[in-house]
């Protein structure tokens, strides 16, 4: 008799085990941005995701471009690799497992929490309102640009 795994209804079933290996609470918390932000904030998933990852980002003090690096990786969001820096604009490139197995749709989506995230921790840094752009081309290709103008 072939069973159906029980969660398959929640989550993409192509994500769970990769999400199980990773770390067995990684599942819960994968179940929380896939799902439960969805079918809670539907259309508005993305802009009120990227509000309050810009209000907990001001909540991490960083000194330095570099400053979101450690955080990123400690909270699980991914690996944050700084690529470009200048006096307006600061580029970094997002990565994470679970990516490769989200649509980049979904991910323009959900991944706004990371975007605001950086938005708010360079302008608690700069002191200046900053505002960041998610850049989607593929699920492996994630970038996050991050604008304080002068």
């Amino acid at each position: 008799m072939n069973q159906t795994d029980q969660l398959a209804a929640l989550l993409p079933p192509q994500t769970i085990p990769v999400a199980e290996r990773m770390n067995m609470p990684y599942l819960g918390y994968h179940l929380l941005r896939e799902t439960l932000t969805n079918s809670l904030l539907g259309d508005s998933e993305s802009p009120i995701l990227y509000w309050l990852g810009k209000d907990l980002g001001r909540k991490i003090p960083i000194q330095s471009s570099t400053g979101p690096i450690m955080p990123f990786i400690r909270l699980g969001l991914g690996q944050l690799d700084l690529l470009e820096e200048s006096a307006e604009t600061i580029v970094y490139k997002l990565t994470h497992t679970i990516h490769n197995y989200q649509t980049p749709e979904r991910l323009s989506r959900s991944l706004s929490l990371e975007a605001g995230i950086i938005a708010g921790s360079i302008e608690q840094w700069k002191g200046k309102d900053t505002f960041a752009r998610l850049e989607v081309e593929s699920s492996s290709t994630i970038m996050i640009r991050a604008h304080t103008p002068k």
